[in-house]
């Protein structure tokens, strides 16, 4: 195949245009699929969140379909500036398909709140109603005086009819064995009602467990095809980016944490280590002996000093003896 060959472009033209055609019908079929599931509007009722909660998931792969299709033609006609700047305009608007797929995440926690609001009033309800009917059947059984009285009675109130081996029993035992088997009654009715396996329960959390994935997925998706006006690179890459200098930054802080730690436990270790040796220092030093205690050698006093000790002393006395 010569790719010179003028026959070759023209069939690129086409090939282009083709695919350009079935990208604006497949958006064309997307939007008009969407606004014939959510019109009218109900924005306050939980079957028209799930209704649009479903119609922007199931009808999501043929915009996305389109979106890739736009890229294909935008790559095989890098020269056309037409299709280039169609190319970046329909990239931009899927930054909004991102937001809005974003935004099913507190849109159907909001719905499965609603949800579980409506069932749970739904088993009061049944429940309320249970008691209520229990209730007409034990009043029932407590007024009737034979036992074709409790007969006519469970009929008009349109229960079950006695059978014939319970027709033979005494009045009291029969009353007896009816009220017991009311109170298992309404016993395994609380417990149908109110079990955690309840099938309206179970739903709620798989449709939720349903759209949290999808969204997750369309998001990414989207995210691949579009572009900011401000940024050459796709939603998805940028993400990936400041996602990598998040994580650098992150590792760095540790790595500077540990060594700061580091630092600190070996100055620690060193200030024990010198603590140590000090203290060996100073359990290797020599003692020093005692101070000799000094000998005072007593001596008697010459003459002359002893006869000026003896008058100071009598002088002191004379003092101390005269009268004040």
């Amino acid at each position: 195949m010569n790719l010179h060959d003028p026959g070759h472009g023209l069939r690129r033209v086409n090939t282009t245009d083709f695919l350009s055609l079935i990208a604006l019908a497949l958006f064309v079929t997307y939007g008009v699929t969407l606004l014939n599931t959510i019109l009218p509007l109900a924005f306050l009722q939980p079957a028209w969140l799930v209704t649009l909660i479903s119609a922007l998931l199931d009808s999501a792969p043929l915009a996305l379909l389109g979106l890739g299709l736009v890229h294909l033609v935008a790559y095989l006609e890098p020269d056309d500036i037409q299709i280039q700047a169609r190319r970046d305009a329909i990239a931009r608007w899927a930054v909004g398909a991102v937001i809005g797929f974003l935004l099913l995440f507190p849109l159907q926690i909001a719905s499965a709140v609603q949800g579980h609001g409506l069932v749970a009033r739904s088993q009061s309800s049944a429940m309320r109603l249970a008691t209520e009917r229990a209730e007409e059947f034990q009043r029932a059984i407590d007024g009737a005086t034979s036992i074709e009285d409790l007969q006519q009675r469970i009929a008009t109130l349109q229960g079950p009819g006695l059978q014939l081996t319970e027709q033979r029993q005494s009045l009291p035992a029969l009353k007896s064995m009816l009220s017991k088997r009311l109170e298992a009654s309404i016993k395994s009715s609380s417990d149908l009602i109110h079990s955690p396996w309840n099938p309206s329960v179970w739903a709620i959390m798989q449709r939720t467990l349903r759209v949290f994935l999808l969204a997750a997925v369309y998001a990414l998706a989207f995210a691949a095809g579009s572009q900011r006006r401000v940024s050459d690179l796709s939603l998805l890459r940028e993400a990936q980016m400041h996602w990598d200098l998040s994580r650098a930054r992150l590792v760095r802080r540790r790595q500077q944490r540990l060594e700061v730690r580091q630092r600190q436990q070996l100055l620690q270790e060193e200030k024990a280590l010198e603590a140590r040796a000090q203290r060996r220092r100073q359990a290797d030093a020599p003692v020093p002996p005692p101070p000799a205690a000094k000998v005072t050698s007593s001596r008697a006093l010459p003459a002359d000093m002893a006869y000026f000790h003896q008058l100071s002393v009598d002088g002191e006395q004379n003092q101390v003896g005269e009268p004040s």
